[in-house]
């Protein structure tokens, strides 16, 4: 696979207070993030206003953080204590970055991730608006839990998961040189998924999703890297052709119901093959889809909304 990198943002200069409040003697205080910010430390809450945008520098935030609706956060490398909370079209970039609280994005734009840890993990949730297609992307990152996502985009490329993960109902859902310490389960994909150079600790499912490519060949992406499946692989109903390609298994490997029937070779299987994966046909060379067309279109929304996102703070002037 071809090395995958987000650019990291260019340094930030500038830190001033805006937009501190405390609700009730008791609360912590709710500080409102509008422009650019630096290496400061916020003693309670962060809240990046609807439609506003907030980039950070080296920031610590010690409470929760809001995304609200159409907001944009970009931070490099920051420290946050809490939960973050990004609400629908609300934008996430996270560069060198700690969270020790669990992200959830509400049926946000998107969530970016690079180089960064995530200590309670990730969930995105389906928006209300259907015109947003969202996407959690993670790039040489390490994930303690587990990353779900019930819309959009799913790409997990060069990170480790100390847990599961989990696309249902997602577009796709890739998984690319990364290592998974529990399983992964892909079900009604429309573009279906792309395992390649992956250890996965755990079982794997791909139920009713579009193509779905497992280890080398081209049906999907250029893959030459070699899948290792601790536990059962279980490929059924999926309709947009199956590849299982130079893998090893240690569990099971089959499934039913794959229109047109799955191909294969060059596998290890320790346990048993069953329904459709008993005998294997090799698959033809032709290719589906030109590789890295789906990772470059991701790749290109990512960067157009950062970039907004970084001019509006600029614009914006200090934050605090």
């Amino acid at each position: 696979m071809k090395a995958r990198t987000v650019l990291a943002l260019a340094s930030l200069a500038g830190i001033a207070l805006a937009g501190a409040v405390t609700t009730t003697a008791s609360a912590d205080l709710v500080t409102r993030c509008i422009g650019t910010g630096g290496a400061v430390t916020v003693p309670g809450d962060l809240v990046v206003p609807a439609g506003k945008s907030c980039v950070l520098e080296g920031t610590t935030v010690e409470g929760k953080v809001t995304v609200q609706a159409g907001a944009d956060l970009v931070v490099t490398d920051g420290v946050f204590k809490g939960v973050v909370v990004v609400a629908e079209d609300g934008y996430l970039d996270a560069y060198n970055t700690t969270v020790a609280g669990k992200v959830t994005s509400r049926g946000g734009y998107g969530a970016t991730f690079a180089a960064s840890t995530l200590s309670a993990g990730y969930a995105g949730l389906a928006p209300a608006d259907e015109t947003i297609v969202p996407f959690a992307y993670f790039e040489d990152s390490k994930i303690t839990k587990n990353v779900q996502s019930a819309s959009g985009e799913l790409y997990v490329g060069g990170s480790s998961v100390a847990g599961s993960v989990s696309g249902t109902g997602t577009a796709y859902a890739d998984v690319i040189d990364s290592t998974l310490t529990g399983g992964l389960t892909v079900t009604g994909n429309v573009d279906g998924s792309v395992v390649c150079g992956t250890e996965i600790d755990g079982a794997a499912a791909f139920d009713g999703n579009g193509t779905v490519q497992v280890g080398g060949g081209g049906l999907i992406d250029d893959c030459s890297d070699v899948n290792y499946f601790g536990g059962n692989v279980t490929i059924a109903n999926n309709n947009g052709g199956v590849s299982v390609i130079g893998n090893i298994i240690r569990g099971n490997l089959g499934g039913e119901g794959n229109d047109p029937a799955p191909v294969g070779a060059d596998n290890r299987v320790r346990g048993a093959l069953s329904g459709q994966f008993v005998d294997l046909q090799p698959p033809a060379a032709a290719r589906r889809a030109a590789p890295e067309d789906r990772l470059v279109e991701l790749k290109g929304k990512v960067a157009e909304r950062k970039a907004a996102a970084v001019t509006d703070g600029q614009q914006a002037g200090k934050a605090f």
